[in-house]
């Protein structure tokens, strides 16, 4: 993040920097029109060197912007996909284990029906799969929460950039004075506009990205703390089960 902060302030110091030196050079048409009181002229400004450096460092900057919601949206997908793995890993690892002293189980009260002629094999394993789910709740609950927000996270970054992809046009559209109202933008001309109005977007996108960065780091320091109390969960379910099915099997011999 720090590194796009840099480029996007050495991209303003450029623009500035060739503002002053070929403004003088700006092409322009001038019609005169003679009348017997007076003469009027009238100057239209062309497409000059200025809208060019304003153009290529408005894609410069969008380009460098649009990398760095790339990178966050790849962090944020690639955070999400760790978590569900170990999610995933734990469940299947707890029921792998308690599968083997349910089967066993299963397979010596079918073999001695009046040990336990309440025994069914499909009501225990689903109040066991209830009770394992039950460990990873909170677990599930923090995934859907980190999305919603990484996902809010990452459109407000996405609607920088694309303000900063529109603002040259916004800065020479005769609307562009209530287009940037909000942003807290004034300016004498086009190139000033565009100059204010990408130092601002920058902050903004600035802050986006450290918030977003924050919420990576919240969000994985939380998942750890999560996910030791599943297993925590977990292994207590798991040895709880497997006991109880070892006195079901030992009242059967």
């Amino acid at each position: 993040m720090g590194r796009t902060i840099q480029i996007l302030s050495v991209l303003l110091l450029t623009w500035a920097y060739a503002q002053a030196q070929i403004s003088s050079n700006t092409n322009s048409i001038t019609e005169t029109t003679e009348t017997a009181d007076s003469t009027e002229t009238t100057e239209t400004t062309e497409y000059g060197p200025i809208n060019m450096v304003v153009d290529q460092l408005s894609n410069m900057a969008v380009n460098i912007s649009d990398q760095t919601s790339t990178q966050l949206q790849a962090n944020i997908e690639r955070t999400l996909a760790n978590i569900l793995d170990d999610l995933e890993a734990l469940t299947a690892n707890a029921m792998a284990e308690m599968s083997i002293a349910i089967d066993d189980t299963n397979q010596v009260l079918l073999g001695n029906p009046k040990c336990n002629a309440a025994w069914n094999l499909q009501d225990f394993t689903l109040n066991v799969t209830d009770e394992l789910r039950g460990c990873t709740e909170q677990l599930s609950n923090m995934i859907a929460t980190y999305r919603a927000e990484g996902q809010q996270a990452l459109a407000k970054v996405q609607s920088l950039v694309q303000q900063m992809a529109q603002l040259p046009i916004v800065c020479q559209s005769q609307q562009m004075g209530v287009a940037l109202a909000p942003m807290g933008i004034s300016f004498d001309n086009s190139n000033t506009c565009f100059l204010r109005g990408i130092a601002v977007i920058n902050q903004g996108l600035a802050e986006a990205m450290h918030n977003a960065s924050m919420l990576l780091v919240r969000m994985r320091r939380l998942a750890q703390d999560e996910m030791a109390r599943s297993q925590q969960c977990s292994d207590a379910l798991v040895a709880q089960v497997t006991e109880y099915l070892r006195v079901q099997r030992a009242n059967c011999s």
